[in-house]
């Protein structure tokens, strides 16, 4: 059973600062068909996305979007901090490792940098649905499982 260490656990107080996170490899491989022996090739590997489960859906940075040259595929309007915002959605695979999991699809381009420097996306309660997750906020300890 696969599982992910999201947290600090040598630092509570930088999970309280930051929050959970996961190491992800994020692009658009267009020669990825889904299929559970085939893993995309995206163009960026290590980075991270914070684990935010106040999002309903998963995200991607828009400056990585636009440096990857992520396929646009639509807009929509999403809700933001300052309230609604018509973004880019772009076609894309985020593949997490430590999971063996990936989503593939469609990604809100969100303005992630430099607010939440070093993270590149956004890890919602889509993604998180497979899982559980256990917290804990004093020991910084948060570990994501699909057992």
């Amino acid at each position: 059973m696969p599982t992910a260490n999201c947290g600090y656990p040598t630092s509570p107080d930088m999970l309280a600062q930051f929050g959970p996170t996961l190491q992800v490899n994020v692009g658009f491989d267009p020669g990825y068909f889904a299929n559970p022996l085939d893993i995309p090739r995206p163009q960026t590997t290590g980075m991270l996305a914070l684990v935010d489960t106040g999002a309903s859906e998963c995200f991607i940075d828009a400056s990585l979007a636009s440096v990857l040259n992520l396929p646009i595929v639509d807009r929509e309007t999403v809700a933001a901090a300052n309230g609604p915002a018509q973004v880019n959605v772009y076609a894309a695979q985020i593949y997490v490792p430590a999971l063996n999991q990936i989503v593939s699809g469609r990604f809100a381009g969100v303005l992630i940098q430099p607010a939440l420097r070093p993270f590149v996306a956004l890890v919602g309660r889509s993604f998180l649905r497979e899982f559980t997750m256990t917290y804990e906020g004093r020991t910084g300890r948060v570990i994501l499982s699909n057992d």
